[in-house]
């Protein structure tokens, strides 16, 4: 008989096996690891809470419900991300996916919450079914594309009159900054000393002045990108790139099965987003992805956002995924105003 309850630290190796067993589908097919503590990345996430689907004591089905505090129209308010949807191949279309989707809807209605969030990758439908016509709650809406841009490691060393570059700490002058940037967004982030640990992060000045700050991070410690499959337009690529990466002066590209060496930015502000600036801080990055042996750095922007522009004719592959938003109250008004802004989704923690 099929139980459901709450996940426990004793449920670790279980929830491992289930994620290393079950893939991201879509455009690119997509295997996001999670050795060794299943735990970690959700408490880089936040307040979290895992809901298991368990036969016999094996946990055939999982899915993870995250509290954080995001700016909406400028002021902050509470949110839940929703991730980690996994059932077992051999369990699936046996009503297990609704059930768990049941048992994290009764606890967040009873948490008097509203707004949720999830993401697929750009192809998959298949977990829009779950969240449709569920009781008391209205269906996910689409809230567009988020465009993750991933530029290759190269060995070039960034210089400009223009602007200087100071690595710093964590400070309140630093965190100020990030919040009067991400404040502007919908759902964006709402910075704090915390979410800044173990990133390494930059300051850009004009006349020492700061005009952008950028803040990088390695989660390889608590999930590994696998990719399983990919075109063979992308693998012609790839090879290619891995063939005359000496000549190129770029990282070493990754294998499929293998984990994706990758740092994130995970925060880029800019005061106003001049293009040569951006280019400036992402080939900083790029730079700083080639000593440190990453294949990638990455980013995640909606395809609204205007720092997209500044990236046109640099060399990255792009994958797509779609965010989907609920006001669980049929709030009109913070739906609509998240749909009409620039959202923010930090996909270091995805």
């Amino acid at each position: 008989m099929i139980k459901y309850r709450l996940a426990n630290s004793e449920d670790n190796q279980g929830l491992l096996e289930l994620t290393a067993s079950s893939g991201m589908a879509g455009e690119t097919s997509l295997l996001i690891d999670r050795k060794p503590d299943f735990f970690s990345l959700l408490n880089m996430r936040g307040e979290s809470k895992v809901f298991v689907a368990v036969d016999d004591n094996i946990i055939i089905g999982s899915l993870c419900v995250s509290f954080q505090q995001v700016y909406i129209g400028g002021q902050v308010l509470p949110f839940y991300y929703i991730g980690d949807f996994k059932v077992a191949e051999s369990f699936r279309n046996k009503g297990i996916g609704l059930q768990l989707c049941d048992e994290l809807a009764n606890y967040i209605i009873s948490k008097d919450a509203d707004l949720a969030f999830l993401n697929v990758s750009k192809g998959n439908a298949k977990p829009f079914s779950f969240f449709k016509n569920r009781p008391n709650i209205p269906d996910f809406e689409n809230i567009g594309v988020f465009k993750i841009h991933q530029f290759i490691g190269r060995r070039k060393r960034t210089l400009s009159k223009d602007y200087k570059i100071e690595y710093t700490g964590v400070n309140d002058e630093l965190i100020e900054f990030l919040n009067s940037s991400y404040c502007k967004y919908e759902l964006g982030s709402v910075i704090t000393k915390e979410k800044l640990q173990g990133t390494y992060c930059f300051l850009f000045r004009h006349k020492n002045d700061i005009i952008a700050a950028m803040c990088l991070i390695d989660t390889m410690n608590v999930k590994q990108n696998i990719v399983t499959k990919i075109s063979w337009e992308m693998k012609s690529v790839l090879k290619v790139m891995q063939i005359f990466k000496g000549i190129l002066r770029i990282s070493k590209m990754p294998s499929l099965n293998q984990p994706v060496r990758m740092i994130y930015i995970k925060y880029l502000a800019v005061k106003t987003p001049e293009r040569k600036l951006v280019k400036f801080m992402i080939n900083h990055a790029r730079e700083v992805a080639y000593q440190k042996s990453y294949s990638f750095v990455s980013i995640g922007l909606h395809e609204k956002d205007p720092l997209n522009k500044s990236f046109s004719g640099m060399l990255k592959l792009t994958f797509n995924s779609i965010g989907m938003l609920v006001s669980i109250k049929d709030n009109r008004e913070l739906i609509e105003k998240v749909k009409h802004g620039i959202p923010f989704e930090d996909y270091s923690l995805v």
